[in-house]
């Protein structure tokens, strides 16, 4: 059965490609990724198609998932659930400026992954996202805790995570790191299952595994 799962917020610059296009990865390469029938499909609904933008850098044909672009045709949207696919993550818009779109795939998503970062600035869109968007649909849903660059301390994070238990917003207990190798692998076409093997790439790439196994995508943490 497919699960669909929207990659969704009204802030742009928190890392929504770079979830999407790492999850699809570390799901797809643990449930076995077969060549000629992938089970997951990246669909990006972003008019800036980044995520397209992002596999099609490197060798298309080595990523462990399959893609399309779906803003210019929102009727396939509706079909994704009978694709065949075990998960399809869909990759919004860094704003809200095709909301039917955004209906459409809000409509047959079974989840929503809302990046935040800790930022002050982050804080009113995520929990817009969330009441606007979410909420009112019954969806379950996890904002997701991302770019945190250890170098900087806890302190913006820890200010983060208690504000969301303030507001009784519901957060993943990964959280997802910055490193600069994700920055790079947009550049080259690389998802973090491609990375040089390496300290900082096991880390990168646990970050997502433990996310996938937390979330209930199949995923499962190295060494487990």
């Amino acid at each position: 059965m497919t699960q669909v799962h929207a990659v969704l917020s009204q802030k742009g610059g928190v890392g929504k490609t770079t979830i999407t296009v790492n999850l699809g990865a570390v799901v797809a390469d643990t449930l076995g990724a077969d060549p000629e029938m992938p089970p997951v499909l990246v669909a990006s609904i972003d008019p800036q198609a980044s995520a397209v933008w992002w596999a099609e850098r490197g060798n298309a044909e080595a990523l462990p998932f399959d893609y399309d672009q779906l803003d210019d045709r929102p009727e396939g949207l509706a079909e994704l659930a009978d694709t065949g696919y075990q998960h399809i993550f869909i990759d919004a818009p860094g704003s809200l400026a095709r909301p039917a779109v955004l209906a459409r795939a809000l409509d047959v998503a079974d989840d929503v992954i809302v990046p935040t970062v800790p930022e002050p600035l982050a804080y009113g869109p995520t929990e817009r996202t969330v009441r606007e968007l979410i909420e009112p649909r019954s969806l379950p849903y996890r904002i997701v805790r991302n770019l945190w660059d250890r170098r900087d301390g806890r302190l913006d994070l820890d200010a983060l995570t208690a504000w969301l238990g303030e507001q009784k917003l519901d957060y993943s207990n990964t959280i997802i790191r910055r490193y600069k190798m994700h920055t790079n692998a947009s550049a080259e076409g690389k998802v973090v299952t491609q990375y040089p093997p390496g300290r900082t790439a096991t880390e990168a790439r646990s970050d997502f595994l433990s996310l996938a196994l937390e979330l209930g995508y199949g995923g499962k943490v190295e060494g487990a």
